[in-house]
């Protein structure tokens, strides 16, 4: 997996995060690197904790996701599933059980446009563990026939956590969502740690719980896409999520249009999206949620991303660039949430 910066990774970073001298409750900082990316958790106990000892379970934590989640990982438990050909339903681990349900339901709210069973469909633009297409462009008919053996209606979610396969050839790509369900899990493990005051960040992805440094929230920065001063705007965020997507990062030359082709792949047509949006900023309770939302928010462009999130009264962002500037777009439920911040 591609290892990048927390900025460059998701478009989102932390900010205004500084050493407490003499304060309580004072600043922890953990961090490390995993999934390909970075991680970060910072604290502000009103307890006494084990930091090694919570570091420690963390990274387990984290180390046992990527064994579940990656399909970078040939051991993988989502890998393992992809090699299967055949149609017959195997027993899949829970949490994959658990994570394609959500995927199922986000599948049927945006009407096919968030789909986790292309996998076929990233590899084939250079985008997955398949290392054959990294510097190639697919052909029309390519795209065609991946597309018959893609999608979330080729998959069969069944009790006791099973799955089938309607096409052998199915592979799945939980990454408009994983990271986000990982970080919720990090989330509930500081719970039970008794901690109430924390940030969990991933590869830019983030959930705030408690009022941070101040009491209004921990400070993170949103990415517009842009450049210079106009990047970044600072917000408080308590006891919500938020994740960002955006296509201005991870992409590579194709000659068949205008624009390079970026990771972002739309499920409908097997190409990647081509809108003039560069980033979406997704807010909601829990990571998975932002993460997802995030996802399909960028896939559906402004005018009907913007439609299903006011439909969905969900907090989101916008940011659209024409002709060389960008402009940003808010939803009614952004505005109640930070109403005087205009500059948001």
């Amino acid at each position: 997996m591609l290892r990048v910066s927390v900025l460059i990774a998701a478009g989102l970073v932390l900010v205004g995060c500084v050493d407490q001298i003499d304060q309580q409750p004072y600043l922890v900082e953990l961090n490390g690197n995993a999934l390909g990316t970075t991680w970060a958790v910072k604290l502000l106990p009103h307890i006494n904790i084990d930091r090694e000892d919570l570091k420690k379970s963390i990274n387990q934590r984290l180390a046992d996701n990527e064994k579940i989640f990656s399909h970078w990982r040939k051991d993988s438990d989502l890998s393992k599933f992809n090699s299967i050909k055949s149609t017959e339903s195997v027993e899949i681990h829970p949490d994959i059980h658990k994570l394609l349900e959500h995927a199922q339901w986000m599948y049927q709210q945006t009407a096919g446009t968030f789909d986790s069973a292309i996998g076929q469909i990233v590899n084939l633009w250079g985008f997955g563990p398949d290392g054959r297409h990294r510097s190639t462009i697919p052909k029309d008919e390519e795209v065609v026939e991946a597309l018959h053996s893609s999608g979330m209606h080729q998959l069969e979610i069944l009790p006791k956590h099973r799955l089938g396969k309607k096409h052998p050839d199915l592979k799945l790509d939980l990454s408009g969502s994983a990271k986000g369900e990982i970080i919720d899990q990090i989330c509930e493990l500081l719970k039970r740690y008794g901690l109430q005051n924390y940030l969990v960040e991933i590869g830019g992805e983030v959930r705030a719980h408690g009022g941070g440094k101040k009491g209004n929230g921990w400070i993170v920065g949103l990415e517009n896409g842009g450049k210079g001063k106009d990047q970044l705007v600072s917000i408080p965020l308590r006891n919500y999520a938020v994740a960002t997507s955006g296509t201005y990062r991870l992409k590579k030359p194709n000659p068949k249009t205008k624009r390079n082709a970026s990771h972002l792949l739309n499920p409908k047509t097997g190409k990647p999206v081509e809108n003039n949006l560069i980033a979406v900023n997704a807010f909601a309770p829990t990571a998975r949620d932002a993460d997802a939302w995030a996802t399909a928010l960028m896939i559906m462009g402004l005018e009907k991303g913007m439609q299903k999130a006011e439909e969905m009264d969900l907090v989101a962002r916008f940011c659209v660039l024409k002709d060389g500037n960008t402009y940003i777009y808010r939803t009614s439920a952004y505005h109640r949430l930070y109403p005087t911040k205009k500059n948001l």
